[in-house]
Formats: C-alpha cells, structure tokens, sequence
C-alpha cells in the first residue's frame, strides 16, 4: 500500500465491503495489503474524503483503469461504488484454475490487483503586476493552466439521490461486451495428478446489473496523483488460516440454537450443555 508523504495531513481512504460492510483485510504491513473472497461474489469499494477539498478517484482493477475519468468526492463524503463507471454492471470476483508454473503465474500476476489514484482539484492561480495603491485597479491572470491539470473537460457521476456518488471523466469512453469469448464450461476431463499441480486465480469482471445511477459534472484536476493505494484481491483457497480466523460456533445437539460463550443451558430448549 502506498501513503502519501505528508505528515498530519489526512489522507483518502479506499476499501473493499460487502453490503457497506468493510472486509477484513490482511497482509497490513505488506507493501501490498490483502482481501480474500469468494468466486462468484460481488462487492463494493468504499472511497472517503478526510481532506477539505473535493478530490478525484480514478479505480485500476487488474492493473487496467476502469474508465478514463474517475469518482468526484467532495469533503467528507464516503461513498459505496458497487459499479463500472462506463457501463452499470456490479464488480464481481471469479476465478479459475491454471497450471502452477512460473510462464503462468508470470500471465496471471495482474490478477486482482486493486488501485486507486486521488487527485487534488485543480485551481489556476492568479498573479498582479505593478505597484498597488487603494486607487488602482488589479489586474488578474490565470498561469500555468495547459501544465497543471488532465483535461479542459471532467465528466462526474451522482447516485440516484444526487448526493452519494460523482464520478470524473476527461475522455470519450467505449463500451465492451460483457460475453467471454474465452471461457468454457464443460466437464472436468482433467486427472488427478494434473490438478495436484494447478493453482487458483481471480480477477475482477462484470456482475449482474447496478441500481446505481451517475451524472456528469465539469470539473478540472491536477496532472498526478497526490496519494496512492494498492491492494491484492485473492481467491478464498489461497488464504492461510490463523487461529485469529478460528471462530467455532456450538449448537445445541437437542433443538439446533446456536450457544453462547460459556455455555452451559441451551436459551432455546433449556437442555444442559
């Protein structure tokens, strides 16, 4: 995970959640900080604003950039983006087995790579000229505005309430199909052995629809990032469990309630423990 330099200076936060619920994530003093999840499922990406400036979130999943533009957030905002910006489909993970060399983990090693990149608003500055006196007229000019900021035109994004969620977009977008034309479903013909030798991956595709509406709005923004953060999606097989992870529920062997800690009398039937 990358953070940005500035001491005492607060910085933008990215998540991964399900249902607005935040992961747990693991790997936290890595360089790169780890969510584990499960094949077929669809989350979320909690994005907040700490500073007092509005400021610009463009989202890379496996490495590529999801639109051209990005996600507006103004101060203090958290939003939860289930969705593409250019087309409304949910984020979703899905995986599938490949052989466990080192050509193919060399193929796979953007797979579920996460980024977000936040940008500061940009603000031309203006300079006088000539000495001042309370008579005189200032003069203003704007400098530096072709070598400071992305594009003359942003594109941002709102939900349906108009208040949750903005986007940014300086380019024309394109639109793909959401068919696979490499994927095959059909009987598993492999041996044994062959997957004794093979691995799971995961990348981030297109879920089923979003509810999700977005607005464009006009705003420009400094050339780089200000801050960074980097994170791995990795499927559920590929986690080590640590006994932090060992939560053992109990059941009551008579009606089925779940017990409390220190149980001793089932809540439901009253049956000793």
């Amino acid at each position: 995970m990358k953070i940005s330099l500035n001491t005492g200076v607060p910085t933008p936060q990215a998540f991964i959640a399900i249902n607005k619920s935040r992961m747990k994530q693991y790997n936290k003093s890595t360089k790169t900080p780890t969510y584990y999840l499960q094949k077929g499922q669809e989350f979320q990406l909690e994005l907040f604003n700490p500073t007092t400036t509005s400021i610009l979130a463009k989202i890379f999943l496996n490495a590529n950039p999801i639109s051209q533009g990005g996600l507006v957030l103004r101060p203090g905002e958290r939003i939860f983006l289930d969705r593409y910006i250019d087309v409304a489909k949910k984020f979703l993970f899905d995986t599938y087995d490949v052989a466990n060399t080192s050509e193919v983990k060399k193929a796979i090693e953007d797979n579920g790579d996460f980024k977000v990149e936040f940008y500061k608003e940009y603000i031309p500055k203006a300079t006088y000229y000539g000495n001042l006196t309370l008579s005189d007229t200032l003069t203003w000019v704007n400098s530096g505005i072709n070598n400071n900021v992305i594009g003359s035109e942003s594109l941002g994004f709102y939900d349906s309430n108009f208040n949750q969620i903005n986007a940014s977009n300086n380019y024309n977008t394109q639109l793909y199909s959401t068919t696979s034309l490499n994927s095959f479903e059909g009987p598993n013909i492999r041996s044994k052995k062959s997957l004794n030798k093979s691995i799971e991956t995961g990348r981030v595709e297109q879920g089923s629809e979003s509810n999700q509406k977005l607005k464009t709005v006009n705003m420009s923004w400094e050339i780089s990032p200000f801050h960074t953060l980097e994170y791995k999606l990795l499927p559920l097989s590929q986690k080590t469990i640590g006994s932090e992870d060992l939560k053992v529920k109990v059941y009551c062997t008579n009606c089925g309630t779940k017990l409390g800690k220190g149980h001793k009398f089932c809540s439901g039937c009253g049956k000793k423990a």
